[in-house]
């Protein structure tokens, strides 16, 4: 078998009869596994208890305590532990009882065929590998204040994040691009998190906000006295971030002569403090990231060609709120999450209203923007649950203007059963649409014949509906 260079699986093989142990040391490959062996499950515990074991191999027939209540420990105390028995009678149904108490597998002695027994084991394995490596990711995104972004719905970022699970695994430059506001610095964290330098630095820098006297400064570092105001030596931020990764936001307003220095950096390596005398060796991974088009940008002259190809390896386009909607929900909840515990408020939810114009809300702004409007609705907030009136009135004309048509889930009395629910909807459409056309026509008439409906009714129905405040020429025609 190829190996991939991960550790070996640490096996514990569990049997009392001492042939069976040294077999399983004979069987499994030394650069695979590591075995130890336990000839019964009082010493399999004990070793459990002691070391750290990714699979148990346990003979279900031992003395004291047998396979399967062993199985049912280690999945009460280490359930991250994959477990196979071996059985010397075959029985399907104990199998099947083995298979429903969480082993893994099983298998029935005598061992007739090594090759089926070796790839169970290795299954278990990568399901083991697997399942580790999926949590430590799952940890490392819920450690992000941001992780809500990389838990997605939307068809629309599924392959922007299967781009960033790719690109992580190599050390090739990237370019993220998309509108202000999407999440590209999330992004580019969660390649530097996900990637061999993620014990080291991650260097975040903002090309647009340093000004540009003091960019290749902040970058590249400089020496006492290299000029008025270098008081002392200062350590750029590429030796910062030596052996890590340095995101390079808004990389588009990077000034002309610096993009020259900074190919020079990537393509040797190297960086020289400005004043300084001596180049300094660098190991440095960068993301960049931009919302300007940089190929109109070299067609202007203002961005280096060389430069855009050398950032360019790996190209990740990130599409704007707008275009994935279904990940609002979730979005909103963790920037709610986010702010009121900062603001000490018990805010749990949010309205099904609420949450209906957020997510018809155009977000020119993007995630920012709704992070913004979360934050702004929390000030206003005044139970436990974010409404419809706690949100920006903007942001709600601007919702209702995009699509005056949607279904206005303010009208569905969620506490009602649902048949009320239902009648109580239908009545508010009624009124609703009733004054809509009255509003529109001014009569009864024209009205009626809209509605497609005979005069005398549609104006009993007026009455019914306790529409009367039209003009007194509405009856009129």
């Amino acid at each position: 078998m190829e190996t991939t260079g991960a550790a070996p699986t640490r096996v514990l093989v569990v049997d009392d009869e001492e042939q069976i142990r040294r077999a399983w040391r004979w069987m499994l490959p030394q650069d695979e596994f590591l075995v130890a062996a336990a000839g019964d499950a009082e010493q399999a515990l004990e070793v459990l208890r002691a070391e750290r074991i990714d699979l148990v191999i346990s003979d279900v027939t031992m003395p004291g305590i047998d396979g399967m209540r062993l199985l049912e420990r280690i999945k009460k105390t280490r359930p991250g532990i994959e477990v196979i028995l071996m059985t010397g009678y075959g029985s399907i149904q104990q199998a099947v009882e083995a298979i429903h108490a969480g082993a893994f597998d099983y298998l029935t002695k005598p061992f007739n065929d090594l090759d089926d027994c070796l790839k169970k084991v290795r299954q278990a394995s990568a399901v083991k590998r697997l399942r580790d490596e999926n949590l430590a990711l799952r940890q490392q995104v819920d450690a992000s204040p941001d992780s809500a972004l990389l838990d997605t719905r939307s068809p629309a970022m599924r392959p922007v994040l299967a781009r960033v699970a790719q690109v992580a695994k190599v050390d090739s430059g990237v370019l993220i691009t998309g509108p202000t506001g999407v999440g590209k610095g999330i992004l580019a964290r969660a390649i530097h998190e996900r990637s061999g330098r993620r014990s080291a630095p991650f260097v975040q820098v903002d090309c647009g906000a340093i000004p540009a006297t003091l960019i290749e400064s902040e970058l590249f570092g400089h020496k006492k006295g290299a000029f008025t105001g270098a008081v002392s030596d200062k350590v750029g931020l590429f030796e910062q971030g030596n052996g890590g990764t340095v995101f390079l936001d808004e990389i588009g307003n990077m000034p002309l002569d610096l993009q020259t220095r900074l190919l020079k950096v990537l393509q040797d390596g190297r960086v020289r403090p400005v004043g300084g005398d001596r180049d300094v060796r660098v190991d440095v991974r960068v993301i960049s990231a931009t919302h300007v088009d940089l190929q109109a940008a070299i067609d202007a002259g203002s961005f280096r060609s060389d430069l855009y190809y050398r950032l360019n390896v790996v190209h990740i386009d990130v599409p704007p709120l707008a275009d994935r909607r279904e990940d609002v929900p979730a979005l909103a909840y963790h920037f709610l999450a986010r702010h009121a515990a900062r603001l000490g408020l018990e805010v749990h939810t949010v309205s099904a209203e609420c949450m209906d114009v957020l997510k018809r809300h155009a977000w020119s702004g993007n995630v920012r923007e709704l992070e913004n409007v979360i934050e702004a609705a929390l000030v206003f907030a005044k139970g436990e649950e974010l409404g419809i009136a706690d949100l920006p009135e903007a942001v709600v004309e601007a919702a209702r203007s995009a699509d005056p048509d949607a279904l206005d889930l303010s009208d569905v009395d969620l506490d009602l059963p649902f048949r009320e629910a239902i009648d109580a909807a239908d009545k508010a459409f009624r009124t609703r649409y009733l004054r809509g056309v009255m509003d529109r026509y001014r009569s009864v008439s024209a009205a009626a014949r809209h509605a497609q409906m005979d005069r005398a009714n549609f104006r009993r129905m007026l009455r019914r509906y306790d529409i009367t405040d039209y003009p007194k020429g509405g009856e009129a025609g």
